[in-house]
């Protein structure tokens, strides 16, 4: 996992406007997901479904912490909702998402 130590988190207004740089991040493999979290607590949940999610998701802003974002991916076999909440870091030359979560919502 990369140092997130040192980094800020960057804040939209525009989810349309996230959206696209959250896509451009994933697509250049600029995305940090913490498996161990993840798999202790979520273990069914895939690589595969958290990056569709951020690509293709529903976009809303947290209700309580300021630059935190959720994303909700529907998908098929078996049919499931994925939450995927996450943040966008960046350093003096670099930036990523940083998933936070993600979970099957009930």
């Amino acid at each position: 996992m990369k140092r997130i130590s040192n980094t800020s988190k960057k804040s939209y207004r525009d989810l349309n406007e996230l959206k696209l740089h959250v896509q451009e991040l994933v697509y250049k493999e600029k995305c940090v997901i913490p498996w161990n979290h993840i798999k202790q607590y979520h273990p069914n949940i895939t690589e595969h479904e958290i990056l569709n999610g951020l690509i293709y998701g529903l976009y809303k802003p947290d209700k309580s912490i300021e630059g935190r974002y959720v994303s909700w991916s529907k998908f098929t076999s078996p049919i499931r909702l994925i939450r995927i909440v996450f943040e966008i870091h960046e350093t003096p030359d670099n930036e990523f998402v940083l998933v936070i979560t993600a979970f099957d919502e009930e």
